[in-house]
């Protein structure tokens, strides 16, 4: 690894929205202006304070920015009794957000720099894996990387095309599951997981998945000291 991240400074400040668009049906990505001292780890998130009415509520959102982006990008899935992502989805381009980050213990772990490396996730579970995947890929890491990531359906897939480009690099695997595709066999993640063994796993998503995902690879074999999570739930 040639570059070395520094652990950053946590920071309260205030976001300018920059950008707001659907990148599927239910899932929004908000670009924030951010300080100039802002940094982060890839895998780490923020947490949003909130205006519910009057009251301050506070919800937090993984990092979808690449370290080298300009702007801090969350990716938010859109709930429809979500009181934070309902709030979230009527913002628009101008308003200020008020910001705490980043935080969080959800990353690269330095034993894990020596040996292959496997990603799962669902749904938005896939945010912090796009910063931490392109920092390893983009800073020598040449140990084989896997990413398996699920979705319900086609229109639901998140980032596609830049993983896709990041297939050029040799130890680069990307591999998806639908599992209420009407064009496709219908699989889970922890379907195609059974072969993927003497890795590190990185696990990101909702509980079921997660326990369910950590189940089978401790059946495996695979010890719990090289299994890491983030639950959304």
């Amino acid at each position: 690894m040639e570059q070395q991240l520094k652990k950053p400074k946590i920071l309260k400040f205030e976001g300018k929205i920059l950008d707001a668009k659907n990148l599927t049906p239910s899932v929004k990505q908000l670009s924030i202006e951010t300080p100039e001292d802002f940094s982060f780890i890839p895998g780490q998130f923020v947490s949003i304070l909130l205006n519910n009415n009057g009251e301050e509520i506070k919800r937090s959102y993984s990092i979808a920015s690449r370290i080298d982006d300009k702007n801090l990008e969350l990716c938010i899935k859109i709930l429809e009794n979500g009181i934070g992502t309902q709030i979230i989805n009527k913002l628009k381009v101008g308003d200020i957000l008020k910001i705490i980050g980043p935080l969080g213990h959800f990353v690269i772990q330095d034993n894990s720099k020596e040996k292959p490396i496997t990603f799962i996730s669902t749904g938005t579970g896939i945010t912090p894996f796009r910063p931490m995947i392109d920092f390893l890929l983009k800073n020598g890491f040449s140990k084989k990387i896997i990413l398996i990531t699920g979705y319900k359906t086609e229109e639901e897939i998140l980032y596609d095309e830049e993983f896709k480009k990041l297939t050029n690099y040799p130890n680069f695997s990307y591999n998806i599951t639908l599992s209420r595709s009407e064009n496709s066999e219908k699989k889970y993640v922890q379907d195609i997981i059974t072969g993927f063994i003497n890795s590190d796993y990185y696990v990101c998503g909702l509980k079921d998945m997660i326990y369910s995902v950590r189940d089978i690879l401790l059946e495996k074999g695979i010890p719990r000291e090289n299994i890491f999570f983030e639950r959304y739930d």
